[in-house]
Order: C-alpha cells, then sequence, then structure tokens
C-alpha cells in the first residue's frame, strides 16, 4: 500500500478547560497558524490554504524601463554567458546588490547624484565600492551600447572619479618563506608545504590551485608540467614545475583519515584531510593557523636576539614596533603570486616568459615588472654589483663643442 501524500497540514488537538477537544491547524513547513477549530475552521478549509502555500509564486517580474528589468537582461545575454564562471559569479553578486538598491527604479531615475550616493556608502570598502561600480558601468553600457535604449543616451558612472586604492606591493622575503616551511613540517603539515610551494612556484591564483588534478600532471621535454585552464580567464596554460615544486609534489600525501564509502581516493593535488576539495574557509584556517605559529617564533627570535624588552614604557613600545615589522601581518597568500613574477624576472626570465606560466597579458606582465621591481633594493643592488664588476671605467667623453 503506497504511503499518503502529506497535505503539508500539521493538526493538533487541543483539550480545553471544560473538557472538551479542539483542533488547531498549522501549515508543517513554516509552522504558520492556518485557523482554530473553535473559530469554525475545518480541516477541508486548512488543507485548501496549506495547499495553496505550498505552490511556488509566480516569479515577479520587475516593472518595464526599470534597473531590475535591465539587469535580468544583461544576466541573460551572449556577453555575460560567455564570461569565465568566477567572473560571471562576481558580476552576479554585485548586480544583485545593486538590484536590491534599484530594482523597481525607472533607467532615468539612476543619475549621477543617484550614483555617488550609493557609491560613497561604501567608503569603508573602497575595493568592493569601486568594483561593484565598474559592473554597474557595465550594466548600464548595455543597455546604452547593445540595446539603445533611449533613458540611457549616456552612462552616468562613465567618468565617474573612484575611491583611491593603494595596489598591494608586497613581496615574500625568502626567510618568511622558509619559515612557513619549517612550522608547517614541525606541525606535521605537509599540505601547507605543497600549497606555498604551488603558489609560488606555479604563479596561479588559489582557486586555480586547489581545482588542480593528478590528470593535470604530465612529464615531457625532461620536466613536469601542470595543464590547467584557468577558472578566471578561461586561459588554458602548460605550467612547467620549478625543481622545487616537483620535489614537494613527489613527498607522499598522507592518507585521508576516512575515505567514505563507495567513493574513491582523491586525485587532487592538494585535498583537504579528508580528500575531499578543499573549501576557501577551511583551507584559511588552516593557513592561518600555521602562521599565527610562525610570528610567535619570530616574535621570540626577535626578543632574545634583543635581549628582550626595555622596562620603561616609550623604549618597550618602540621596541614591540620593531619587532612586529618583523612578523608576517601585510603579506597574504595572493602575494606568493607576485613574489614568483619577481623572482622570475630578478633571475632574467622575460616578459613573455612570464607571461606564459602566469597567464597574463603580455602589457600587463610588464605593467607588474615595471611596478615591483625598479623599487626594489635586491634589484639595485645587483645593479651596483654589475657596476662594480665593469672591466674598467665606462664613462664616455663628450665631444668638445664647436665654437
Amino acid at each position: 500500500m503506497p504511503r499518503p501524500v502529506s497535505s503539508g497540514l500539521n493538526a493538533v488537538r487541543r483539550k480545553l478547560a471544560d473538557g472538551t477537544t479542539t483542533t488547531d491547524f498549522y501549515h508543517r513547513r513554516s509552522g504558520a497558524l492556518l485557523g482554530r477549530e473553535r473559530d469554525g475552521m475545518t480541516r477541508d478549509q486548512a488543507v485548501a490554504l496549506s495547499t495553496a502555500r505550498e505552490a511556488p509564486e509566480a516569479p515577479r517580474r520587475p516593472p518595464t524601463g526599470s534597473f531590475g528589468e535591465l539587469a535580468a537582461l544583461y544576466l541573460g545575454s551572449t556577453g555575460y554567458g560567455k564570461k569565465a564562471p568566477r567572473t560571471k559569479a562576481e558580476y552576479a553578486d554585485h548586480i544583485e546588490i545593486l538590484r536590491e538598491a534599484w530594482e523597481a527604479v525607472p533607467l532615468a531615475g539612476i543619475t549621477r547624484k543617484a550614483v555617488a550616493v550609493f557609491h560613497a556608502g561604501y567608503r569603508d570598502r573602497p575595493f568592493r565600492g569601486n568594483a561593484i561600480l565598474r559592473t554597474l558601468r557595465l550594466v548600464l553600457n548595455y543597455g546604452k551600447d547593445e540595446l539603445q535604449l533611449p533613458e540611457l543616451a549616456q552612462n552616468p558612472v562613465e567618468g565617474f572619479e573612484m575611491f583611491d586604492t593603494r595596489p598591494r606591493d608586497q613581496v615574500w622575503p625568502q626567510h618568511h618563506i622558509d619559515a612557513v616551511l619549517q612550522i608547517a613540517s614541525e606541525l606535521d603539515m605537509p599540505r601547507v608545504r605543497k600549497a606555498m610551494a604551488l603558489l609560488l612556484y606555479s604563479v596561479q591564483r588559489l582557486s586555480d590551485v586547489l581545482a588542480m588534478g593528478t590528470p593535470m600532471v604530465w612529464v615531457g621535454e625532461g620536466r613536469t608540467w601542470i595543464r590547467l585552464r584557468q577558472a578566471k580567464t578561461g586561459a588554458l596554460l602548460d605550467v612547467p614545475c620549478h625543481a622545487v615544486l616537483a620535489e614537494e609534489m613527489l613527498r607522499p600525501e598522507p592518507a585521508p583519515p576516512r575515505i567514505r564509502k563507495g567513493t574513491s581516493a582523491s586525485t587532487l593535488l592538494l585535498p583537504s584531510p579528508t580528500g575531499l576539495p578543499w573549501s576557501r574557509r577551511n583551507f584559511s584556517r588552516t593557513w592561518d593557523r600555521v602562521i599565527d605559529r610562525v610570528n610567535l617564533r619570530l616574535a621570540r627570535q626577535a626578543m632574545r636576539a634583543r635581549g628582550g624588552l626595555p622596562r620603561n614604557r616609550d623604549g618597550r613600545a618602540k621596541a614591540k614596533a620593531i619587532i612586529r615589522a618583523g612578523l608576517i601581518l601585510d603579506l597574504q597568500r595572493r602575494d606568493l603570486r607576485r613574489t614568483g613574477v619577481v623572482q622570475m624576472a630578478l633571475a632574467g626570465a622575460t616578459v613573455p616568459q612570464i607571461a606564459a606560466i602566469a597567464g597574463w597579458k603580455i602589457d600587463y606582465t610588464q605593467a607588474i615588472i615595471d611596478t615591483y621591481l625598479p623599487r626594489r633594493r635586491d634589484v639595485a643592488a645587483l645593479a651596483m654589483d654589475a657596476w662594480e664588476a665593469a672591466p674598467g671605467p665606462s664613462v664616455i667623453p663628450m665631444a668638445p663643442r664647436r665654437r
């Protein structure tokens, strides 16, 4: 006999003070009270109300000519569909925020003043505010150029001044890299060691590193390679493994504590301790645990080297500031990618060679190198070493002027 299908109704019998019983009717899923038998509600009426609540509501369409309508059209456009999955997710997140603010607002109502008020709300989060505004400009340009909407003869975001944001220029020094590797080994966290090697020597984003698997690894031309398609750009790359990375990949992978029944062992290069893909949140917790231990050791070493902290308040504060400057506080995982690019440039790799590994365009790679290399002391020191090693003076005398 088949099981009866639930009506979504929860009927609760109650005993009243006079000894009689009555029934209260509730919607099972939400727990909302539909009615009481003593107030005249019948079971058939309660079932009808419950069924109506279970029926899916028809999606509400944004008003014609509103920003919500334009946003929906853009999300269904061919141009949006061709973007990389990560880019689409980022744009969708920004558009959802914009729709919460302007879903039913006519396009003519999105003035430059409205944009300024919205943008000012992100003064404490300038990077995010600028990113959302760039997405807004993209959506409005779609309506102006592709759809040729008369309400958008001019894009109110065009030429709008963004927040001043300082680009990150941090590069990991080698002694910090070595400290992370040492602590990861002492804490028996080989996955953090491998993560450091993959991020630094493959110069790829964390999302691409966490998705790397053994089927992507191949051997040819005398070295090991990793073939991947970048999630953000969609670029297909063959990344040659640095000798240090190749050695790290040969280390035996620790077996997960348990493998779920019916599942096979993971093929990921960097699986979680359970053998499943890492979530960014859990990976960050593991990474931060190692960084905290590294900072603790660096602080203790610095204190021992100074012979302890001064007793007076001013001297103690200055000493703490000096010690804090030597910790891993302003360095992030994403900085390892830039560090790898800088190290390749210092080793003499050309811009096209670096671009082929990082998956960047030539002009963007050149801009990165122009930004981060000239200001480094080790670059200046190498230049001075080369100058000092030159065989004799190389100053060319100027020709005498003709009178």
